[in-house]
């Protein structure tokens, strides 16, 4: 089967003006956009945050990683662990 570009020009119109006709369940609300200075606050925070976090000995790790059977690198967990400890700092 063949289809020209035309038809396939109809197609996408038709398809655009439907998912334009579709309304939302719930109302969306309008996206939250923090003022500069509680991002520049924040920011420092989570500097002095990591500044205060204790460095992360590779032979501690490995010795982690050998206890629990996996093979994930060394900075990989320390990267989850940095996403973990900023996560829980922006959630309080």
């Amino acid at each position: 089967m063949q289809i020209s570009l035309k038809e396939l020009q109809k197609v996408a119109q038709a398809y655009r003006e439907q998912q334009a006709a579709v309304t939302p369940l719930e109302p969306v609300p309008a996206p939250f956009v923090a003022p500069r200075a509680e991002d520049e606050r924040l920011a420092r925070e989570i500097a002095r945050m990591l500044t205060q976090t204790p460095d992360i000995r590779e032979e501690r790790v490995q010795e982690a990683s050998q206890h629990l059977h996996q093979t994930t690198s060394a900075q990989a967990i320390a990267a989850a662990i940095m996403r973990r400890a900023i996560a829980d700092k922006l959630t309080r």
